[in-house]
């Protein structure tokens, strides 16, 4: 089967986890599958990256998104009435581009990354898989919440805006895939009925055990795009709640903090010296095994934390937060250790801490729970039972 493939981010490097899911489903599609790849950007794309799809893709084709123009798109969204994560991404000229594209190439189907790119199959006939990857209307909501009150009445609009356009998709495509069964529950209820779950995976053997040092340098480490509004504000209340609580036994424990793009609301972490932030990492292995235990306070996003799977693949006995374990299903207190407070997550930390049995246990069972659930084959797999149809 021929695939054209749409994507709003060129799917390398993996610093993102809309990217890192894309790339692996592309890598493992083009065993069986013939793919176009059709990707939006708003950076720079280097010959490494392009490198780095060319052996899973008969044809590559970029459109770039310059400053000035996603400025003047993103104005004229306000008298649209689309939502902003759609005006961002959209362009007339890229959709006539993409049209000759399809009829030049003839794909069996369309495969559409995000809500962002399904303005771009309008008037398409063609088989389409729109993969919803996580609700974004319910993000959007989560980020309202928490946003000040000049900005929340923003978030609220563009999450209605989201939320009717993930309705509208629902019309409109043939099938449409979501990272979670959480995720699934999320979307609005006219949505919800004959979306597939495709979980992310895992590339076991590139997340597996490495030699650590004796005592690694950080008692707390956390990974993620540092850019990010989730990740930030679990990067901050890491810092200034939780390691408080654990500084008041354990006064010299450090932190690191571990990932793309971080924003001078991370940065200014820092201030106390036994705070790291390392912002991008060329191999995040290396961040990952320079903690003993990683910990995710993540009360707001949706989707599935890969960055969890890729600590517990590597024997990082992780605490994080029942939103991020629904998403995961891993068992309480033998492969992940669930809290909700500042001080619930320092007790947890401090309890893995001084219980070397627990700290091994959460290390064995937690690579053993990747290994035999998440892997981006089993995923792929699913995806394919979809295309078969």
């Amino acid at each position: 089967m021929k695939l054209m493939i749409l994507t709003s981010r060129f799917p390398y490097p993996l610093e993102k986890g809309d990217k890192l899911r894309i790339y692996h489903q592309i890598r493992v599609l083009s065993q069986k599958h013939e793919i176009v790849l059709c990707s939006l950007t708003d950076q720079s794309i280097s010959n490494e990256d392009f490198e780095a799809l060319k052996p899973f893709c008969s044809q590559v084709f970029t459109f770039p998104l310059t400053r000035p123009g996603i400025i003047w798109h993103l104005i004229m969204t306000i008298f649209s009435g689309h939502p902003f994560q759609v005006g961002y991404f959209f362009r007339q000229s890229v959709k006539k581009q993409l049209d000759r594209i399809l009829a030049a190439e003839k794909p069996d189907a369309v495969f559409c990354q995000l809500i962002r790119m399904y303005p771009y199959t309008q008037n398409w006939d063609l088989p389409l898989i729109l993969d919803y990857m996580d609700c974004f209307s319910v993000g959007m909501n989560r980020r309202a919440e928490h946003a000040s009150s000049w900005l929340r009445p923003f978030f609220k609009w563009e999450a209605q805006k989201l939320s009717q356009a993930e309705i509208y998709a629902s019309r409109q495509s043939g099938v449409r895939t979501i990272i979670s069964e959480q995720d699934r529950q999320l979307l609005p209820e006219e949505a919800q009925a004959g979306v597939s779950i495709i979980p992310n995976g895992i590339d076991t053997q590139y997340f597996s055990r490495k030699e650590k040092p004796p005592k690694p340098e950080y008692l707390v480490v956390f990974v993620g795009n540092l850019g990010y509004f989730p990740n930030v504000t679990a990067a901050r209340f890491l810092v200034r709640k939780i390691m408080p609580e654990i500084w008041k036994q354990i006064p010299d424990a450090r932190v690191l903090l571990a990932g793309a793009r971080p924003t001078s609301g991370v940065t200014i972490l820092e201030k106390d010296p036994r705070v790291s932030v390392s912002g991008w990492v060329e191999d995040i292995r290396d961040a990952y095994t320079q903690g003993e235990v990683f910990v995710a306070p993540l009360f707001t996003g949706s989707g599935q934390q890969n960055k969890i799977l890729e600590a517990m693949a590597m024997g990082i006995p992780c605490v994080t937060t029942p939103l991020v374990n629904n998403a995961i299903g891993a068992e309480t207190n033998t492969e992940i250790l669930l809290a909700d407070t500042a001080e619930s997550f320092a007790a947890q930390v401090i309890r893995i801490y001084r219980d070397k049995n627990l700290h091994q246990t959460l290390s064995n069972k937690g690579v053993s729970f990747v290994k035999n659930h998440f892997s981006w084959e089993t995923s792929v797999q699913k995806l394919e039972t979809l295309l078969k149809q």
